[in-house]
């Protein structure tokens, strides 16, 4: 599973959010937000894809240092920073994001 680091949660935390693929005709998929492979996306976008809001986790700085082992396969990248405002943005239409993450992503927002 890969998930996007979206906005700090709580102090010690991160709220993050699935990125999974879009099969068409699935009813598991989630139209708020699609990602298409190309442009600024990472490389690790492939094929259209979508954010899973419904599987939103936290996790502390401590928990990720356990969860991500050295010389892992895992894929990395950074977001350009339009495209995760835009995830960000659109998480706030999202009907699937739990209350207490989408209370996160508002403060976040309206930071200066």
């Amino acid at each position: 599973m890969l998930y996007i680091a979206l906005v700090p949660f709580g102090d010690q935390a991160f709220l993050f959010v699935n990125i999974s693929t879009w099969y068409e005709g699935s009813t598991l998929n989630d139209g708020t937000c699609i990602l298409r492979p190309g442009g600024s996306m990472p490389g690790f976008i492939k094929s259209k894809s979508f954010i899973a809001y419904e599987y939103a986790k936290d996790f502390t700085v401590q928990r990720l240092e356990q969860l991500i082992a050295p010389n892992s396969d895992i894929p990395y990248a950074k977001l350009q920073p339009q495209d995760l405002r835009r995830i960000q943005k659109e998480s706030l239409k999202s009907e699937n994001l739990a209350k207490k993450y989408l209370k996160a992503v508002k403060v976040h927002l309206d930071r200066p």
